[in-house]
């Protein structure tokens, strides 16, 4: 048994040098402390790369059914699966460690995170969560308040449990194991809206600590500076922690992002502290990207004849294999093949009901009152397109 946390990421093997870039820092700045990397594009550990300095996981350690972990990957695209399999990672780490603390592949320490246990240790749930902000966002961000209405309160690429959360865990991934969807007009973006629920259901604490977490988003609340002892921000004088790198290309560090507009139209000045900040984790991004092979395709983004599977194809077999007594054929499985396919022909009447469905809300957000009025005119029209296409969830009522 371990007194000290437990660090994790996840991630598909194309994202392997952000990870082992993150690791390295890690190591640096925790004490030797090794990062737990889990693949969701390796099945067995027998499929694992062998990396010195990092524990190496397939997703046979999350105590799931062979048969379930297909269906999920099925169900959701790359970052849908990578993010809903989050909570089932923490709560097995809790196992053998006191704390688990998660951090995107993307971020990158830049000095020891001595806030982090005692702050984890204070949550009253035994939860801590970093914001996208601390202060209300100006009109003219390129993030503003209102976009957290859309994105989420808290930044998910990191956060810190211990045993007191198991039964949050168990909640999370009860909505995870379904809806763990980029689906705005559900109001779901991921993992992260499910959070603005638990943190007031399960008591999560809001780690308010200005060096934690701090990304392209949230720079201009957190101007970073440089001194002998690091990276800091100047407006508090605290020390930056845990830098977070949206879209980062290390051939083009000036950058910062090549997502976000302001970035990527507007270079980095030379003199900048936040260039010096990207060039250092660009050299050592570099060096893994170099030395590593390219990776392999990610081997749930088409079938076994090779066949590209679209998002409506994904939504369709998420929304018919949660129906009592259905088994569909999995997409993965040569022996299915012949069965997929007969499902693939006549999935074209899920994914029309699906979008329909979107088309639906559409039109009730858009064109409220005008909906209204066809609603009154036609309602047993409207009962009939309810039940047919929204399974009597609303959509049309």
């Amino acid at each position: 048994m371990t007194t000290h946390p437990a660090y994790c990421t996840i991630l598909s093997t194309n994202y392997l040098p952000k990870a082992l870039a993150l690791a390295e820092s890690l190591r640096r700045h925790e004490d030797g402390a090794s990062l737990k990397i889990l693949f969701i594009d390796v099945g067995s550990d027998d499929g694992l790369p062998q990396l010195t300095g990092v524990e190496c996981l397939s997703t046979a350690s999350l105590g799931l059914p062979h048969r379930t972990l297909l269906d999920l990957a099925m169900a959701y695209d790359l970052v849908e699966l990578a993010t809903a399999v989050k909570p089932l990672l923490l709560k097995a780490l809790l196992e053998e460690n006191d704390q688990a603390v998660y951090l995107d592949p993307d971020t990158y320490l830049t000095s020891p995170m001595i806030e982090l246990s005692p702050a984890l240790q204070a949550a009253a749930g035994g939860i801590l969560l970093t914001p996208h902000f601390l202060r209300p966002t100006p009109p003219d961000a390129e993030m503003t308040d209102g976009h957290m209405l859309l994105a989420g309160v808290f930044n998910l690429g990191f956060c810190a449990v211990d045993r007191r959360a198991h039964e949050f865990l168990d909640w999370w991934w009860g909505h995870l194991r379904h809806e763990c969807l980029y689906d705005p007009l559900s109001g779901l973006f991921y993992d992260q809206k499910w959070m603005d629920l638990g943190s007031t259901l399960f008591e999560a604490g809001s780690f308010r600590h200005s060096g934690y977490n701090v990304g392209v988003a949230n720079l201009p609340e957190r101007p970073l500076a440089v001194d002998a002892d690091g990276y800091y921000i100047s407006s508090n004088g605290e020390r930056l922690r845990l830098f977070h790198f949206h879209a980062f290309d290390s051939n083009a560090p000036e950058k910062l992002s090549v997502r976000f507009r302001h970035s990527s139209e507007n270079p980095l000045q030379d003199d900048s502290v936040v260039l010096e900040l990207c060039k250092e984790y660009a050299a050592i991004l570099s060096s893994f990207e170099q030395s590593l092979p390219a990776p392999p395709p990610y081997p749930y983004a088409t079938d076994t004849r090779g066949r590209h599977i679209s998002r409506q194809l994904r939504r369709a077999y998420r929304v018919e294999s949660q129906a009592p007594g259905t088994s569909l054929p999995s997409p993965f499985e040569p022996s299915e093949a012949g069965e997929y396919e007969k499902w693939r022909r006549r999935a074209w009447r899920p994914i029309a009901r699906g979008l329909l469905g979107d088309a639906a809300k559409c039109v009730r957000i858009v064109l409220p009152e005008e909906y209204g009025r066809v609603k009154k005119r036609f309602p047993r029209l409207a009962e009939r397109l309810n039940n047919r296409f929204s399974g009597g969830t609303g959509l049309w009522g």
